[in-house]
């Protein structure tokens, strides 16, 4: 889980919100949705690597994958 869902998580409860608490909304939603769609390209990635056996890429987009989940932020793709 990223700080950005933590937050996404307290502006929930913190209704109803304030301009400046709408803003950091959005900017939260736009991490979640870069986080979403890196994993799902890096997950799809790894299923073609599965499906041609090879495993020294698919080696490669899982560590990928791990470095997106701890920091939020993937290794060009």
């Amino acid at each position: 889980m990223l700080p950005a869902h933590v937050r996404l998580a307290e502006l929930y409860h913190a209704q109803p919100w304030t301009m400046d608490q709408l803003v950091e909304l959005q900017q939260c939603l736009q991490v979640n949705a870069r986080y979403c769609w890196d994993t799902l390209k890096l997950r799809q990635l790894a299923n073609m690597a599965a499906g041609t056996q090879d495993t020294e890429w698919l080696n490669e987009l899982r560590i990928r994958e791990e470095a997106l989940r701890l920091t939020g932020r993937a290794p060009t793709l």
